[in-house]
């Protein structure tokens, strides 16, 4: 069930969130790449790298896949402002880390040593690593899912990424907090990424359908490690905004062309700009 606050991006939004359904990883390091790694507290995004603090001298790549059910969103929405009658402005996700300091290690040689740097959030167009019929609880993969049936020749995954579209660069730079223990409501370093404008993203929220993601590294030196639905209190979530009316409201042309002479028809000043700084 998605749940209603407003926003802090406009006053006349909305803004529903939802908790995944299904979240995993894929793991290149040998003994790891053709095992399922959902259900097991934390995903990783990392590049190409090794973790000698934990006795692994070779390199190993991590990429992270995460889905959210929009159904309930896109009823929420329904509800607030009339079946059809609103529109996306804005999607972003919420996700916890519990390693977030860099250059300490996670104690856990599936992971390597958390590090700054930059990765990709990409929005699959095939949903099929998971079980949607059987989607929540633990938030479970298809078993057979990992990096070899994606990567290797002849995987059953082989397509997976086919169609999918990048929504953003992001820059991942650490945090204060680790624990040993799943992470408890706030307790965890959290961090919202915006997802951007993208039409099919922002289509795929309009008729309740399945938000699939994809996290993987954009540099040779990020490690990104985030908890996974079965981490108590930091479920990865999704944050959608909505407004009335079944799409954006257009500018009058005049107000297009002379901006500064519409200010009063848009209720607006440059004084009330500049006491709002105060």
């Amino acid at each position: 069930m998605a749940s209603i606050f407003h926003s802090h991006h406009a006053k006349a939004d909305t803004t529903l969130s939802v908790y995944s359904v299904a979240d995993t990883y894929l793991n290149s390091d040998p003994t790891y790449a053709g095992r399922d790694l959902s259900n097991f507290g934390a995903m990783m995004i990392s590049a190409h790298l090794p973790d000698p603090a934990q006795g692994i001298n070779y390199s190993r790549t991590m990429d992270l896949l995460v889905a959210y059910d929009a159904s309930s969103v896109k009823a929420g929405f329904d509800t607030r402002f009339g079946a059809g009658n609103w529109h996306v402005t804005d999607a972003q996700v919420k996700w916890f880390s519990s390693n977030d300091i860099l250059g300490i290690p996670t104690n856990n040689p599936r992971y390597n040593v958390p590090a700054a740097g930059a990765f990709n959030i990409s929005l699959l167009a095939n949903n099929g690593w998971f079980d949607a019929a059987a989607a929540g609880g633990p938030g479970l993969a298809n078993t057979d899912l990992n990096w070899n049936s994606v990567y290797g020749p002849g995987g059953a995954y082989r397509g997976l990424l086919n169609g999918a579209q990048t929504l953003g660069t992001y820059l991942y730079t650490g945090g204060t907090f680790n624990s040993a223990n799943k992470c408890v409501v706030d307790v965890c370093d959290s961090r919202f990424w915006d997802l951007g404008d993208n039409a099919r993203l922002f289509d795929t929220v309009t008729n309740g359908g399945t938000v699939s993601l994809f996290g993987s590294a954009a540099d040779a030196n990020v490690v990104y490690l985030v908890n996974q639905r079965g981490a108590a209190g930091a479920l990865p979530q999704l944050f959608v905004s909505a407004a009335a009316n079944a799409s954006p409201v257009p500018l009058p042309a005049a107000i297009l062309l002379f901006p500064g002479a519409a200010l009063p028809l848009l209720g607006l000043s440059f004084r009330y700009r500049n006491l709002a700084s105060r």
